[in-house]
């Protein structure tokens, strides 16, 4: 299990939070213009008037970012018009967000530039279950992408069944990694039945994101405080976040480290 996992969405709100940028609830109704939220109380035009941009992060029009062009309180009520058009119409499934300083595309980059900074500092936990099946007297197979440590190999119990027991292990001294990142297995010492798949268990660095519901496996609290270093400093300045941003910089200081599994072997690249 993770030590820690949290989606995207999580993430950004949590970060888009920290800096004084978020607004978050779900939509009463509306139309493909339209966003009406009861929980939106200001009075006309302030929305729109503070350039507010409006990011569908669940149900209808999910990932689609839009400006606030227009903010009614009564007439007709509680209502946000949006442009351009979202691509279906608003329902009571879109849940919403409501950013004024950084866009939804600004949080990501800046997440995924943390990501990218601790590669290879951080290791998160990778199991692979569908990449390799055996094949009759083929002792050599390409390993899963991502993975740069392996420590465990199990035979599958039968052909399709998903069933892995410790007792199918296969003995670390009938494997080894070769280049260009391949298992070899020991041809003298493992027995090969075609159609059975492997699970590989090992380590890599944490992927990059771009849907919302990706998972982020490294710890929040410090991945929220090193991407507010890299968000745009422009508007860190001109939305007076000096503060906060000088703050970031000391609460990001010590990077988090998870090393390899001592029994794990280096995949050769």
């Amino acid at each position: 299990m993770a030590l820690f996992s949290n989606s995207l969405a999580v993430v950004r709100q949590y970060l888009s939070s920290t800096v004084g940028d978020l607004i978050i609830g779900t939509a009463d109704s509306g139309t493909s213009t339209t966003l009406v939220s009861t929980l939106l109380r200001k009075g006309d035009d302030y929305y729109n008037e503070h350039h507010y941009r409006c990011y569908i992060y669940g149900g209808t029009n999910i990932g689609e970012e839009r400006e606030v062009s227009d903010w009614t309180l009564t007439s007709p009520a509680n209502t946000l018009t949006l442009d351009p058009a979202f691509t279906a119409a608003i329902d009571l499934t879109s849940l919403y967000e409501l950013h004024y300083i950084f866009t939804e595309d600004e949080y990501r980059k800046a997440i995924n530039m943390v990501i990218q900074s601790i590669a290879g500092k951080y290791l998160i936990d990778m199991i692979d279950d569908t990449t390799i099946t055996l094949v009759a007297d083929t002792y050599e197979y390409t390993l899963p992408d991502g993975m740069d440590y392996i420590h465990r190999i199990i035979t599958e119990d039968t052909a399709d069944s998903g069933d892995y027991d410790k007792d199918d292990e296969i003995d670390p001294r009938d494997w080894e990694l070769i280049s260009p990142r391949k298992v070899k297995l020991d041809d003298g010492r493992y027995s090969i039945t075609a159609g059975l798949d492997l699970r590989v268990e090992g380590q890599g660095s944490q992927s990059t994101v771009d849907d919302d519901a990706d998972v982020i496996e490294i710890p929040l609290d410090w991945l929220v405080q090193k991407a507010i270093t890299f968000l745009p400093k422009a508007k860190i300045q001109s939305n007076k976040l000096d503060t906060t941003y000088s703050q970031a910089i000391l609460l990001s200081t010590k990077e988090p480290r998870r090393w390899p599994n001592p029994e794990s072997r280096r995949v050769v690249e």
